[in-house]
């Protein structure tokens, strides 16, 4: 049954739900579910922040905060004196995860083997994207990265250099790779932005991964930046079409208490 897009009406919460849920998550939920509804349709907009206030009896704030939630996932927009619409839903805009890549990166057992490393002039493709001058000196490092005895991966790319830290295996371990793959938070890496395109594997790019020269593996190019938003390093990972799967969800995301009457 769809519901009155006028009320947006809060469930009681239920008796089996471990934690309470904070009054913004639920009104989330509300009117996430008339969006799956059909009550809200792309496009349109959707009651203003001051009718919600009145037919649900929670704050500005509260509201506010819900409906931050839900542009925040990409199902909401807000346009300053028009209101709030819903969004229409794209495929372009799906992000795909690599969780099989980052299980195999992260976990026990895998090595780390330099193949090389050394000091560089910065080319310009590389100066531009560490936003140096041409010429400028960098650390080139090429290793790979197996499981069970099996390389699965090839990094090649550049590292700022600085002189105030050394250039330490362990450390380019810990800040460049296991800040990316793993997720630590521990390291320099605080974000970094990704492609992926098919190629044909090199000579050398087979015989490090075991394989056929040409066949088919993914690059994946990368730019690692710090919390400031400095670049600090770029290249790329070489990686057979066996190991990396892509995933997505396309849609409206909704959790379990969103089918226990949350509107």
């Amino acid at each position: 049954m769809k519901s009155d897009p006028k009320n947006i009406g809060l469930s009681e919460q239920s008796p089996d739900a471990p934690l309470e849920i904070p009054a913004y998550l639920r009104l989330a939920e509300a009117v996430k579910m008339k969006i799956l509804d059909g009550v809200y349709k792309a496009g349109g907009r959707i009651p203003s922040e001051a009718a919600i206030c009145k037919s649900s009896g929670l704050a500005l704030l509260t509201v506010r905060q819900a409906l931050g939630v839900l542009v925040e996932e990409g199902l909401l927009e807000r346009f300053p004196g028009r209101g709030t619409y819903v969004k229409e839903l794209s495929w372009r805009g799906a992000s795909f995860s690599i969780d099989g890549l980052v299980d195999r990166v992260g976990g026990e057992g895998s090595k780390v083997r330099i193949v090389r490393t050394e000091v560089r002039r910065a080319s310009p493709d590389v100066a531009e994207k560490l936003e140096l001058n041409p010429g400028d000196s960098v650390v080139y490092l090429k290793r790979t990265i197996a499981t069970g005895g099996t390389v699965f991966l090839i990094q090649e790319g550049h590292l700022l250099l600085d002189p105030g830290r050394p250039i330490m295996e362990a450390e380019l371990e810990a800040t460049y790779l296991s800040g990316l793959f793993a997720g630590s938070g521990q390291g320099l890496i605080k974000t970094a932005k990704l492609s992926i395109a098919p190629v044909a594997l090199s000579d050398d790019e087979a015989r490090l991964l075991e394989r056929r020269f040409g066949a088919v593996g993914f690059r994946l190019e990368y730019v690692f930046f710090d919390a400031a938003g400095k670049p600090l390093a770029s290249g790329s990972f070489i990686t057979p079409d066996d190991s990396l799967k892509l995933s997505a969800t396309i849609g409206v995301r909704f959790t379990a208490h969103s089918a226990n009457g949350a509107h």
